[in-house]
Protein backbone atom coordinates (compact mmCIF):
# COMPACT_ATOMS: atom_id res chain seq x y z
CA UNK A 1 0.00 0.00 0.00
CA UNK A 2 1.45 3.25 -1.16
CA UNK A 3 1.99 5.84 1.19
CA UNK A 4 0.31 9.39 -0.15
CA UNK A 5 -0.99 12.74 1.46
CA UNK A 6 -4.42 10.87 2.28
CA UNK A 7 -3.36 8.22 3.97
CA UNK A 8 -0.78 9.89 6.17
CA UNK A 9 -3.50 12.40 6.92
CA UNK A 10 -6.10 9.91 7.76
CA UNK A 11 -3.59 8.30 9.94
CA UNK A 12 -2.84 11.14 11.86
CA UNK A 13 -5.89 13.37 12.36
CA UNK A 14 -7.33 11.23 15.10
CA UNK A 15 -4.51 12.13 16.59
CA UNK A 16 -5.46 15.36 16.63
CA UNK A 17 -8.94 15.62 16.32
CA UNK A 18 -12.46 13.73 17.68
CA UNK A 19 -13.26 10.64 15.93
CA UNK A 20 -16.82 9.58 15.15
CA UNK A 21 -18.96 12.79 14.92
CA UNK A 22 -22.58 12.57 14.31
CA UNK A 23 -25.80 14.87 13.84
CA UNK A 24 -27.67 15.24 17.03
CA UNK A 25 -29.04 17.61 19.37
CA UNK A 26 -27.88 18.72 22.60
CA UNK A 27 -30.52 20.27 25.31
CA UNK A 28 -32.95 20.27 22.09
CA UNK A 29 -30.30 22.09 19.86
CA UNK A 30 -29.01 21.06 16.74
CA UNK A 31 -25.02 20.13 16.82
CA UNK A 32 -22.44 17.91 16.28
CA UNK A 33 -22.16 14.81 18.72
CA UNK A 34 -19.22 12.37 18.93
CA UNK A 35 -19.85 8.47 19.28
CA UNK A 36 -16.52 5.89 20.38
CA UNK A 37 -14.40 3.51 18.96
CA UNK A 38 -10.71 2.34 18.66
CA UNK A 39 -9.67 5.57 17.34
CA UNK A 40 -10.38 7.02 20.18
CA UNK A 41 -7.24 5.40 21.90
CA UNK A 42 -5.18 7.86 19.10
CA UNK A 43 -6.50 10.60 21.16
CA UNK A 44 -5.14 9.79 24.17
CA UNK A 45 -1.96 9.40 23.46
CA UNK A 46 -1.95 12.60 21.05
CA UNK A 47 -2.35 13.99 25.01
CA UNK A 48 -0.32 12.02 27.10
CA UNK A 49 2.46 13.22 24.65
CA UNK A 50 0.93 16.62 24.49
CA UNK A 51 0.84 16.60 28.42
CA UNK A 52 4.92 15.29 28.85
CA UNK A 53 5.85 17.80 26.43
CA UNK A 54 4.56 20.85 27.91
CA UNK A 55 5.27 19.85 31.77
CA UNK A 56 8.90 19.72 30.07
CA UNK A 57 8.79 22.83 28.47
CA UNK A 58 7.14 25.27 31.30
CA UNK A 59 8.98 23.28 33.94
CA UNK A 60 12.50 24.12 32.37
CA UNK A 61 11.64 27.30 30.80
CA UNK A 62 9.24 28.93 32.98
CA UNK A 63 8.16 27.81 36.09
CA UNK A 64 11.44 26.52 37.39
CA UNK A 65 13.17 29.76 36.70
CA UNK A 66 10.40 31.90 38.27
CA UNK A 67 10.33 29.96 41.46
CA UNK A 68 14.03 30.35 41.64
CA UNK A 69 13.51 33.82 41.42
CA UNK A 70 10.76 34.19 44.20
CA UNK A 71 11.72 31.65 46.89
CA UNK A 72 13.90 33.01 49.17
CA UNK A 73 17.29 30.75 50.09
CA UNK A 74 16.59 29.22 53.20
CA UNK A 75 19.02 30.70 56.06
CA UNK A 76 21.70 29.11 57.56
CA UNK A 77 20.67 25.68 60.31
CA UNK A 78 22.76 27.29 62.68
CA UNK A 79 25.52 29.95 63.21
CA UNK A 80 29.05 28.39 61.32
CA UNK A 81 31.62 27.96 64.08
CA UNK A 82 34.53 27.25 61.26
CA UNK A 83 34.57 28.68 57.76
CA UNK A 84 34.78 24.88 56.60
CA UNK A 85 31.16 24.59 58.40
CA UNK A 86 29.98 27.91 56.70
CA UNK A 87 30.31 26.41 53.05
CA UNK A 88 28.73 22.92 54.32
CA UNK A 89 26.06 24.87 55.16
CA UNK A 90 25.39 27.44 52.40
CA UNK A 91 26.02 23.83 49.89
CA UNK A 92 23.00 22.95 52.51
CA UNK A 93 20.41 26.25 52.11
CA UNK A 94 21.48 26.10 48.35
CA UNK A 95 20.43 22.33 47.74
CA UNK A 96 16.96 23.08 49.86
CA UNK A 97 16.53 26.09 47.82
CA UNK A 98 17.01 23.77 44.30
CA UNK A 99 14.85 21.70 46.09
CA UNK A 100 12.16 24.10 46.51
CA UNK A 101 12.02 25.14 43.23
CA UNK A 102 11.69 22.00 41.90
CA UNK A 103 8.41 21.15 43.71
CA UNK A 104 7.09 24.58 43.48
CA UNK A 105 7.32 23.93 39.75
CA UNK A 106 5.79 20.87 40.09
CA UNK A 107 2.63 21.69 41.79
CA UNK A 108 1.97 25.07 40.19
CA UNK A 109 2.16 23.06 37.07
CA UNK A 110 -0.39 20.51 38.30
CA UNK A 111 -2.05 23.40 39.85
CA UNK A 112 -2.42 24.98 36.40
CA UNK A 113 -3.79 21.53 35.12
CA UNK A 114 -6.35 21.32 37.64
CA UNK A 115 -7.49 24.55 37.37
CA UNK A 116 -8.59 24.24 33.39
CA UNK A 117 -9.91 21.12 33.86
CA UNK A 118 -12.12 21.56 36.80
CA UNK A 119 -12.91 24.94 34.95
CA UNK A 120 -14.12 22.70 32.02
CA UNK A 121 -15.96 20.22 34.16
CA UNK A 122 -17.99 22.90 35.77
CA UNK A 123 -18.87 24.05 32.39
CA UNK A 124 -20.07 20.93 31.41
CA UNK A 125 -22.29 20.47 34.69
CA UNK A 126 -23.93 24.23 33.77
CA UNK A 127 -24.81 23.26 30.73
CA UNK A 128 -26.78 20.29 32.44
CA UNK A 129 -30.06 21.28 34.27
CA UNK A 130 -29.61 19.85 38.06
CA UNK A 131 -26.57 17.78 37.15
CA UNK A 132 -26.45 15.81 40.37
CA UNK A 133 -29.94 14.86 40.88
CA UNK A 134 -30.41 10.55 40.95
CA UNK A 135 -33.03 11.78 37.24
CA UNK A 136 -29.79 13.35 35.23
CA UNK A 137 -26.50 11.39 36.85
CA UNK A 138 -28.79 7.61 36.27
CA UNK A 139 -31.87 8.18 34.51
CA UNK A 140 -30.23 9.22 31.22
CA UNK A 141 -28.25 6.39 31.09
CA UNK A 142 -26.72 5.45 28.33
CA UNK A 143 -25.67 8.87 27.67
CA UNK A 144 -24.18 8.96 24.26
CA UNK A 145 -22.89 10.31 22.03
CA UNK A 146 -21.90 12.67 23.64
CA UNK A 147 -21.08 16.29 23.14
CA UNK A 148 -17.40 17.58 21.77
CA UNK A 149 -16.28 19.37 24.87
CA UNK A 150 -17.50 16.41 27.13
CA UNK A 151 -15.57 13.63 24.91
CA UNK A 152 -12.40 15.79 24.48
CA UNK A 153 -12.57 16.61 28.55
CA UNK A 154 -12.58 12.65 29.59
CA UNK A 155 -10.18 11.83 26.96
CA UNK A 156 -7.93 14.64 27.71
CA UNK A 157 -8.15 13.57 31.20
CA UNK A 158 -7.37 10.02 30.41
CA UNK A 159 -4.33 11.04 29.07
CA UNK A 160 -3.00 13.60 31.87
CA UNK A 161 -3.72 10.47 34.00
CA UNK A 162 -1.10 8.35 31.73
CA UNK A 163 1.39 10.92 31.81
CA UNK A 164 1.25 11.13 35.12
CA UNK A 165 2.15 7.65 35.12
CA UNK A 166 4.81 8.04 33.25
CA UNK A 167 6.16 10.83 35.30
CA UNK A 168 6.26 9.09 38.77
CA UNK A 169 8.06 5.94 37.31
CA UNK A 170 11.02 8.09 35.42
CA UNK A 171 11.22 10.46 38.49
CA UNK A 172 12.83 10.53 41.62
CA UNK A 173 10.42 8.13 43.95
CA UNK A 174 8.55 9.70 46.62
CA UNK A 175 7.68 8.40 50.06
CA UNK A 176 4.14 8.20 48.83
CA UNK A 177 4.83 6.37 45.05
CA UNK A 178 3.22 2.84 45.81
CA UNK A 179 -0.08 4.78 46.66
CA UNK A 180 0.33 7.65 44.23
CA UNK A 181 1.07 4.64 41.43
CA UNK A 182 -1.88 2.71 42.93
CA UNK A 183 -4.28 6.33 42.73
CA UNK A 184 -3.11 6.65 38.96
CA UNK A 185 -3.57 3.15 37.85
CA UNK A 186 -7.10 3.25 39.69
CA UNK A 187 -7.74 6.97 37.92
CA UNK A 188 -7.02 5.13 34.56
CA UNK A 189 -9.90 2.43 35.31
CA UNK A 190 -12.40 4.40 36.03
CA UNK A 191 -11.83 6.92 33.47
CA UNK A 192 -11.21 4.08 30.89
CA UNK A 193 -13.93 1.92 32.14
CA UNK A 194 -17.19 4.70 32.65
CA UNK A 195 -16.35 6.28 29.22
CA UNK A 196 -16.29 3.00 27.54
CA UNK A 197 -19.79 2.20 29.51
CA UNK A 198 -21.64 5.54 29.09
CA UNK A 199 -21.16 6.63 33.07
CA UNK A 200 -19.52 9.97 31.63
CA UNK A 201 -22.13 12.22 34.03
CA UNK A 202 -21.32 10.61 36.75
CA UNK A 203 -17.43 10.53 35.43
CA UNK A 204 -17.48 14.36 35.11
CA UNK A 205 -18.94 14.58 38.87
CA UNK A 206 -16.18 12.70 40.27
CA UNK A 207 -13.27 14.58 38.37
CA UNK A 208 -14.46 18.14 39.44
CA UNK A 209 -14.94 16.82 42.90
CA UNK A 210 -11.30 15.56 43.00
CA UNK A 211 -9.38 18.14 40.97
CA UNK A 212 -11.02 21.12 43.38
CA UNK A 213 -8.67 20.89 46.52
CA UNK A 214 -5.49 20.47 44.10
CA UNK A 215 -5.95 23.93 42.72
CA UNK A 216 -6.07 25.31 46.44
CA UNK A 217 -2.63 23.07 47.20
CA UNK A 218 -0.66 25.65 49.17
CA UNK A 219 2.29 26.90 47.05
CA UNK A 220 3.22 29.26 49.36
CA UNK A 221 4.68 26.93 51.82
CA UNK A 222 7.89 27.13 49.45
CA UNK A 223 7.86 30.84 50.21
CA UNK A 224 8.78 32.66 53.54
CA UNK A 225 5.15 33.78 54.78
CA UNK A 226 4.65 30.97 57.49
CA UNK A 227 1.07 32.80 58.00
CA UNK A 228 0.25 32.20 54.82
CA UNK A 229 1.02 28.97 54.20
CA UNK A 230 -0.54 28.20 57.14
CA UNK A 231 -3.99 29.59 56.33
CA UNK A 232 -3.60 28.43 52.82
CA UNK A 233 -3.44 25.17 54.39
CA UNK A 234 -6.41 25.53 56.33
CA UNK A 235 -8.39 26.20 53.13
CA UNK A 236 -7.24 23.46 51.13
CA UNK A 237 -8.46 20.98 54.39
CA UNK A 238 -11.81 22.35 54.59
CA UNK A 239 -12.11 21.98 50.91
CA UNK A 240 -10.52 18.43 51.04
CA UNK A 241 -13.17 17.29 53.62
CA UNK A 242 -16.41 19.15 51.05
CA UNK A 243 -15.51 17.44 48.19
CA UNK A 244 -13.14 14.31 48.68
CA UNK A 245 -14.55 12.78 51.74
CA UNK A 246 -17.99 14.63 51.99
CA UNK A 247 -18.64 14.77 47.91
CA UNK A 248 -17.32 11.34 47.45
CA UNK A 249 -19.32 9.72 49.92
CA UNK A 250 -22.53 10.96 48.75
CA UNK A 251 -21.33 10.64 44.73
CA UNK A 252 -21.02 6.51 46.42
CA UNK A 253 -24.02 6.56 48.19
CA UNK A 254 -25.60 7.80 45.06
CA UNK A 255 -24.29 4.74 42.95
CA UNK A 256 -25.43 2.23 45.56
CA UNK A 257 -28.74 3.48 45.99
CA UNK A 258 -30.48 5.63 42.96
CA UNK A 259 -28.45 3.56 40.25
CA UNK A 260 -30.54 0.59 40.03
CA UNK A 261 -33.94 2.69 40.38
CA UNK A 262 -33.32 4.39 36.87
CA UNK A 263 -31.12 1.55 35.33
CA UNK A 264 -32.37 -1.92 34.86
CA UNK A 265 -29.33 -4.86 35.27
CA UNK A 266 -29.02 -5.78 31.45
CA UNK A 267 -25.95 -6.24 29.23
CA UNK A 268 -27.02 -4.39 25.49
CA UNK A 269 -24.03 -3.38 23.90
CA UNK A 270 -26.01 -2.23 20.43
CA UNK A 271 -27.78 0.29 22.77
CA UNK A 272 -24.46 1.12 24.83
CA UNK A 273 -26.47 -0.26 27.94
CA UNK A 274 -23.62 -2.12 29.86
CA UNK A 275 -24.93 -2.14 33.42
CA UNK A 276 -24.82 -5.83 34.45
CA UNK A 277 -24.57 -6.73 38.44
CA UNK A 278 -21.01 -7.53 37.87
CA UNK A 279 -20.44 -3.93 36.69
CA UNK A 280 -22.30 -1.94 39.01
CA UNK A 281 -20.80 -3.54 42.04
CA UNK A 282 -17.16 -3.19 40.21
CA UNK A 283 -17.82 0.61 40.17
CA UNK A 284 -18.79 1.14 43.79
CA UNK A 285 -15.63 -0.97 44.61
CA UNK A 286 -13.48 1.02 42.09
CA UNK A 287 -14.73 4.48 43.78
CA UNK A 288 -14.97 3.04 47.33
CA UNK A 289 -11.15 1.91 46.57
CA UNK A 290 -10.67 5.92 45.27
CA UNK A 291 -12.44 7.11 48.85
CA UNK A 292 -10.19 5.03 51.10
CA UNK A 293 -6.90 6.37 49.34
CA UNK A 294 -8.10 9.47 49.83
CA UNK A 295 -9.03 9.15 54.11
CA UNK A 296 -5.39 8.05 54.32
CA UNK A 297 -4.04 11.32 52.27
CA UNK A 298 -6.83 12.91 54.73
CA UNK A 299 -4.92 11.21 57.79
CA UNK A 300 -1.71 12.40 56.62
CA UNK A 301 -3.21 16.30 56.27
CA UNK A 302 -4.49 15.98 60.23
CA UNK A 303 -1.40 15.39 61.09
CA UNK A 304 -0.12 18.63 59.20
CA UNK A 305 -2.85 20.18 60.97
CA UNK A 306 -2.04 19.18 64.50
CA UNK A 307 1.37 20.73 63.56
CA UNK A 308 -0.24 24.21 62.97
CA UNK A 309 -2.29 23.71 65.90
CA UNK A 310 0.69 23.54 68.24
CA UNK A 311 2.37 26.07 66.35
CA UNK A 312 4.70 24.27 64.48
CA UNK A 313 3.51 25.49 61.32
CA UNK A 314 3.05 22.88 58.20
CA UNK A 315 4.90 20.58 56.77
CA UNK A 316 3.51 18.54 54.26
CA UNK A 317 4.21 14.85 55.58
CA UNK A 318 3.65 13.37 51.87
CA UNK A 319 7.10 15.06 51.10
CA UNK A 320 9.39 13.05 48.37
CA UNK A 321 11.91 10.33 50.02
CA UNK A 322 14.81 12.60 48.61
CA UNK A 323 14.27 15.58 51.04
CA UNK A 324 16.63 13.76 53.71
CA UNK A 325 18.82 12.53 50.92
CA UNK A 326 18.76 16.09 48.87
CA UNK A 327 19.34 17.58 52.42
CA UNK A 328 22.32 15.76 53.50
CA UNK A 329 25.54 16.68 52.36
CA UNK A 330 28.24 14.49 54.51
CA UNK A 331 30.68 16.55 56.93
CA UNK A 332 33.33 13.78 56.01
CA UNK A 333 33.72 16.16 52.55
CA UNK A 334 35.16 18.87 54.87
CA UNK A 335 38.00 19.52 56.18
CA UNK A 336 38.00 18.28 60.33
CA UNK A 337 37.94 21.78 61.40
CA UNK A 338 34.05 21.55 60.48
CA UNK A 339 33.84 19.86 63.67
CA UNK A 340 36.26 21.27 66.08
CA UNK A 341 36.82 21.70 70.06
CA UNK A 342 37.24 17.85 72.15
CA UNK A 343 34.48 15.83 70.34
CA UNK A 344 35.76 12.48 71.54
CA UNK A 345 35.07 10.28 68.90
CA UNK A 346 33.41 12.22 66.47
CA UNK A 347 35.97 13.74 63.56
CA UNK A 348 34.26 11.26 60.99
CA UNK A 349 31.04 11.51 61.85
CA UNK A 350 30.58 7.95 63.70
CA UNK A 351 28.87 9.82 67.43
CA UNK A 352 25.91 11.58 66.90
CA UNK A 353 26.92 13.49 69.87
CA UNK A 354 30.11 15.57 71.08
CA UNK A 355 31.56 15.25 75.09
CA UNK A 356 31.70 19.55 74.86
CA UNK A 357 28.66 20.40 73.17
CA UNK A 358 30.35 21.85 70.04
CA UNK A 359 29.72 19.55 67.62
CA UNK A 360 26.92 18.94 64.97
CA UNK A 361 24.62 16.66 65.16
CA UNK A 362 21.22 15.77 63.80
CA UNK A 363 19.91 13.60 66.69
CA UNK A 364 20.08 10.53 65.36
CA UNK A 365 21.03 7.58 67.66
CA UNK A 366 22.24 4.67 65.22
CA UNK A 367 26.04 6.60 65.21
CA UNK A 368 26.02 6.30 61.53
CA UNK A 369 27.60 9.70 61.54
CA UNK A 370 26.21 13.38 60.69
CA UNK A 371 24.34 12.50 57.30
CA UNK A 372 22.65 15.78 57.20
CA UNK A 373 21.56 19.20 58.75
CA UNK A 374 17.80 18.20 57.67
CA UNK A 375 16.02 20.23 60.10
CA UNK A 376 14.25 17.39 62.21
CA UNK A 377 16.21 16.97 65.48
CA UNK A 378 19.75 19.02 64.75
CA UNK A 379 21.18 20.24 68.48
CA UNK A 380 24.41 22.72 67.92
CA UNK A 381 26.30 23.38 70.45
CA UNK A 382 25.63 20.59 72.78
CA UNK A 383 22.09 22.22 73.00
CA UNK A 384 19.11 19.25 72.02
CA UNK A 385 16.94 22.48 70.16
CA UNK A 386 16.99 21.51 67.22
CA UNK A 387 15.01 22.90 64.44
CA UNK A 388 11.35 21.95 65.21
CA UNK A 389 9.99 23.14 62.01
CA UNK A 390 12.07 22.79 58.61
CA UNK A 391 10.48 26.12 56.55
CA UNK A 392 11.23 25.81 52.81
Amino acid sequence: MSLTRESVVDFVRPFVELSYPVKGFENGVPTTLYSKGRLDVRYVIFWAVVFSVLRHVSMKYILSPLARRVIPTPPLDHKPTSPAMERHLKRVAAKKKEHNSVRFAEQAWAMAYCTVFWTIGMIILHRIPNPTSPEQLWGTYPYTPLPALTKFYYLAQLGWWFHQLYVINTEKPRKDHWQMFGHHLLSIALIGSSYLANYTRIGVVVHSLMDFCDILLPLLRYMAFSRACDAAFVVFLVSWIITRQVGLFLVIKSAAVEAPKYIAFKWDPANGHYLTKGMYYGFIILLSILLVLCTVWFYMAIMVAVRVVRGQGAEDTRSDSEDTDDDAISLEDEDDSVIPNGHTNGINGHANGHANGNGVTNGITNGNGVNGVNGHSSAVNGHANGLKNRKH
